[in-house]
């Protein structure tokens, strides 16, 4: 048995190991897996942070296209507008654009020519309070080395295809759909930025050319002989110029003809150009992300998209430039999503790992336990068939010693002839009970005991039971004492299953007990009806570790071949089992003063 238990115990250890083994792999790799999950994680942030911050790019280029687009457009047409009544085109082109919310003329040297001090519209007088001054003190127009803003040249081509790279394949609807946005908006921003005066100078421009005509027709012979080489003819100065006043921006475009030449010029209407900045603004985005223009007071002017308003970080910022709109920038924002880091994936991974790992262990442990089971059954049918062997031994070769001794007439006297007679009679009875105990033994396991159930005076069947037995007791060196009801004690049951219950208890203390010197059997009504027969010793009882293993199949205290009491182990098992199957119960109770003592319940 202990060769058995370490083997078991070392089968066991090896199913440990290579569980530990799969756990501990299973951790190492959803470790891996972490690890891997959280760096594309934030290679995909990285990579989604940039294409935002690309885009955002992109619309502070829009926003600078438009307002390129604008002065360009309105310096274009203030250059090309006549000299021939320059203040009644500049008046009429006033009311007509509403791109253009004050025109003026200056002298050179920074006097303001128009409007005239005398005006008395609302626009013109705010005009020469908020600019007179800083025109004469600033004098943009003679600041040569400027650059001359104009329209930025066509790079929608490129926009599109830098856009087409920066976006992903599933987002090309969206970026041609906003293409066709910005396209359709600059058009609309080009065309109204070049919209002239509808002022009408022809006729006027008709009398001068046929005054002029004759005199010209006169003196071109002369100027083909003695014209000196061609005059290269100066461009215009041109530019513009953001001002500060009233707390607001102003953008302020002028030209100059010639180089100390009059100044003509046009304040932008700045909430028109704001209004048609949002075609700049891209309308198809993503879920995630939003785009804001702001001014240089942060302020919100356009915005598309989830736009945080929490005081949360943009993802990027992007200034225009300072020479159109100072202090105005483009941000971006980011939704991210909670943070995917795997650490979920990874618990339910160590989890479904842990469970795994458990399971071997629990299967493992369970057929370990199984095999032990077996094992351990294994060598009690072993020990009980040495036990039943033995005990069947014994009284088969007193039976034939004794039978033999009478058939050959060795024994001469009738005194010893029928004491020999009566110990073969004795043992042929501890024959059968042994053999209806094997038998009884089989029908319980296989669940094929019938019992007979009928009523039953309980007092009078424990009185015979015991007078048929006082002599064998009291062979055995026992007293048997009784305390039996003399009325009636009546129940429902099995009259055979009850006398042999009480027959493996009196057996047991005349093998265990006999030392004690009495036996008892006590009968007793119970207040719920039941009955209860108390079969006590005065022997050295049951240790308290084997009290309730008593009732095991097989189980002895002393299971060894040279124990000095035999037994195979089945009386007390049976026992129970039969006091179960009349639906009563057989437990154990430790006896004041020494002994063992066996109360059968019955309903």
């Amino acid at each position: 048995m202990i060769a058995t238990s370490r083997r078991l115990f070392l089968y066991w250890l090896l199913l440990l190991v290579a569980a530990l083994g799969v756990g501990a792999g299973a951790w190492l790799l959803l470790r891996r897996e972490e690890t891997r999950l959280a760096t594309r994680v934030s290679l995909t942030e990285a990579a989604r942070r940039a294409a935002v911050e690309a885009r955002a790019r992109l619309v502070a280029e829009n926003v600078e296209l438009f307002v390129g687009d604008v002065e360009a457009g309105l310096l274009d047409t203030l250059a090309e507008a006549p000299a021939v009544s320059l203040d009644a085109f500049l008046e009429e082109w006033e009311r007509g654009n509403p791109l253009v919310r004050t025109t003026f003329r200056c002298a050179a040297d920074g006097r303001l020519l128009r409007p005239a001090g005398s005006a008395t519209s609302e626009d013109a007088r705010g005009f020469r309070r908020r600019f007179a001054t800083k025109l004469l003190e600033s004098l943009p127009w003679q600041s040569r080395g400027q650059p001359v803003v104009a329209a930025p040249a066509p790079v929608i081509q490129q926009w599109i295809a830098s856009e087409e790279k920066a976006q992903m394949e599933d987002n090309r609807q969206q970026v041609a759909s906003n293409v066709s946005k910005v396209q359709s908006a600059r058009k609309e921003t080009q065309s109204l930025a070049r919209a002239k005066s509808s002022f009408s100078v022809s006729s006027y421009l008709r009398k001068d050319s046929a005054m002029r005509e004759a005199e010209t027709d006169k003196m071109e012979s002369n100027f083909e002989a003695s014209a000196p080489a061609p005059v290269q003819v100066q461009p215009d100065h041109r530019g513009w110029t953001p001002m500060m006043a009233d707390g607001r921006l102003h953008l302020l475009g002028w030209v100059q003809s010639g180089t100390n030449g009059d100044v003509r010029g046009v304040e932008v209407e700045m909430t028109a150009l704001v209004s048609r900045l949002g075609g700049a603004v891209p309308s198809e985005l993503a879920m995630d992300e939003g785009y804001a223009l702001r001014d240089d007071k942060g302020r919100v002017v356009h915005q598309a998209g989830k736009v945080t308003e929490t005081g949360a970080a943009p993802v990027a910022r992007v200034p225009l430039a300072s020479a159109l709109l100072p202090g105005w920038e483009v941000v971006a924002y980011l939704a991210y999503a909670p943070a995917e880091s795997g650490g979920g994936f990874v618990f339910i991974g160590l989890m479904l790992a842990a469970i795994l790992v458990i399971a071997i262990l629990a299967g493992g442990s369970l057929l370990l336990w199984q095999a032990r089971s077996s094992a351990a059954d294994a060598a009690q049918k072993t020990s009980f068939v040495a036990n039943v062997s033995h005990e069947f031994k014994t009284p088969l070769t007193t039976i034939r010693l004794y039978s033999e001794l009478l058939e050959q007439g060795r024994v001469a006297e009738g005194e010893k002839r029928g004491e020999y007679l009566r110990t073969i009679g004795r043992e042929t009875q501890r024959l059968a009970r042994l053999v209806n105990n094997v038998l009884d033994f089989s029908r319980l396991e296989q669940g094929r005991k019938k019992y007979q159930l009928a009523p039953l005076d309980l007092s009078a069947a424990l009185g015979q039971l015991l007078d048929a037995h006082a002599p064998r007791i009291a062979e055995s060196g026992l007293e048997l004492k009784r305390d039996l009801p003399v009325e009636v004690v009546s129940v429902t049951t099995d009259r055979d299953a009850v006398e042999q219950i009480v027959l493996n208890l009196l057996d047991n203390a005349c093998k265990y007990a006999a030392a004690g010197g009495e036996a008892f059997v006590v009968l007793r009504p119970c207040a719920d009806g039941g009955v209860e027969v108390r079969v006590g010793d005065r022997g050295p009882g049951v240790p308290v570790a084997h009290r309730e293993r008593i009732f095991e199949k097989f189980h002895r205290v002393d299971d060894t071949l040279t124990a000095e009491k035999g037994g195979a182990g089945l009386g007390l098992s049976i026992a129970r089992q039969l006091a179960r199957g009349l639906g009563g119960e057989l437990t154990y109770e430790a006896r004041s003063g020494g002994g063992a003592e066996f109360v059968l319940y019955l309903p």
